[in-house]
């Protein structure tokens, strides 16, 4: 077979691929585990008052669904990777089942969605009480760092493909959200974002919203997101240039962002 039939067999097969991973990542006991807890979380404390209603919808999935997430990508990537190096034969090289495993990364964005929508419209329905109801910026923030975390669990299996890594990239992640919470103006640089203010105990009843700006939030963490993929990609891509910079352009729009996004 030449390398010529060998290249147009890897790129048909990466669309079945990717949807299989999906199927995969969309099925793998942690990501049900995520949307358990999200699930209950939103139960308990969703109609509870008006300020953990809105954190309910807006904030939490990050926390409750994206964590449990990040490693199921991680583990699935993990598996296809090990049996790269089993198997003799596969359908496909790396950079195009890395382009398969970030491509299935849709799916749990998409079912974080639909999961969203679905909330939202409870709310509506049951006439949940609300200081206002969350932009659509601020909903997307829950899916989108769903995205970010099933894209970063690639490329930390791809780049780091040792026991216990993982989670050390997890703890770095929550150890940066925490620094960019405890430093004032620059909590909106965090991936965990309560966009709520905290008024007296117990903690129910409205007391306004964070300064800061939720519509270049969302394009951050989406920037954010897309660069996790660019750096999984060059892991393993023949074409460095190329995906080099794509990086350097989430990078900047991760600083455009950033900055415009600060109240």
């Amino acid at each position: 077979m030449t390398a010529e039939v060998l290249d147009v067999s890897g790129t048909r097969v990466v669309p079945p691929l990717a949807l299989n991973e999906a199927w995969r990542l969309l099925r793998h006991p942690l990501t049900l585990l995520g949307l358990a807890l999200w699930t209950l979380r939103g139960i308990s404390v969703g109609w509870a008052g008006p300020r953990p209603a809105f954190t309910a919808l807006a904030s939490e999935m990050t926390i409750f669904w994206g964590v449990p997430v990040f490693f199921a990508a991680n583990l699935v990537a993990g598996a296809a990777r090990r049996a790269e190096e089993t198997l003799s034969v596969v359908p496909c090289d790396r950079e195009r089942r890395t382009a398969a495993l970030c491509l299935a990364a849709l799916g749990p964005f998409a079912l974080t969605c639909a999961a969203q929508a679905l909330l939202a419209g409870l709310y509506v329905i049951t006439g949940n009480e609300l200081e206002r109801f969350p932009s659509l910026a601020e909903l997307g923030t829950g899916p989108l760092n769903v995205l970010g975390a099933c894209l970063l669990g690639v490329a930390a299996a791809r780049w780091l493909p040792w026991p216990g890594t993982s989670a050390l990239v997890m703890l770095a992640l929550i150890a940066f959200n925490k620094i960019m919470i405890d430093h004032g103006g620059r909590y909106m640089l965090g991936f965990y974002l309560d966009f709520t203010i905290w008024g007296p105990a117990p903690y129910l009843a409205p007391a306004g919203f964070i300064p800061g700006h939720a519509g270049p939030h969302a394009l951050y963490l989406l920037s954010l997101a897309l660069g996790a993929g660019a750096l999984a990609m060059l892991r393993d891509t023949s074409r460095r240039g190329l995906w080099l910079g794509a990086g350097a352009v989430t990078v900047l729009c991760v600083v455009i962002t950033g900055i415009g996004q600060l109240p």
